[in-house]
């Protein structure tokens, strides 16, 4: 006897959502070292430099990396939106909007810097007099880079989004 399993009637594509937990995850990791700054902590806040750091040393920078955890976190919230049943509750083209909107931000601002960063590196523009090449350094590698990579996963999670969302698919 052979049993007959019905088929579906339509088909279902999986969603993908793989970039926007990624985002997220990014967004998330930053947000723990903004906030660990933010409590007050001090290791690592000599790979920022500058006045970030003069702020931090002073015990003035806490208004700063508090801005910096909630922009982080507000990240995270919204990368989950994208995929996460309760991001439904607002509207698709906000979604889409604010989505498009911060990929072309966050890859804007990173690639802006790390290209400004190269030049000095290639020896095309000449460093600032003063310059920390420490923090200069980690900037180049970690720091501005990361605006970048959230930047390019986030757009994946936005395209991801904007298919899987569309009427009539």
């Amino acid at each position: 006897m052979t049993v007959m399993t019905e088929r579906p009637t339509t088909t279902t594509r999986p969603r993908r959502t793989w970039a926007a937990y990624a985002a997220a995850l990014w967004a998330g990791v930053f947000a723990a070292v903004s906030l660990y700054w933010a409590l007050g902590g001090m290791v690592g806040i000599d790979t920022v430099g500058g006045e970030i750091e003069e702020l931090a040393r002073k015990g003035e920078g806490g208004l700063l990396a508090w801005g910096a955890t909630v922009l982080k976190v507000a990240g995270v919230v919204f990368a989950l939106a994208l995929v996460q049943r309760w991001g439904r509750v607002f509207p698709r083209g906000l979604m889409l909007f604010a989505g498009w909107a911060a990929t072309v931000v966050l890859i804007g601002y990173g690639g802006l810097i790390v290209g400004t960063e190269l030049l000095v590196v290639t020896g095309a523009v000449a460093p600032p007099a003063g310059i920390d090449w420490y923090a200069f350094y980690w900037h180049l590698a970690v720091w501005d880079p990361y605006f970048v990579l959230w930047g390019v996963l986030l757009g994946i999670a936005v395209r991801h989004y904007q298919v899987d969302t569309r009427r009539g698919t």
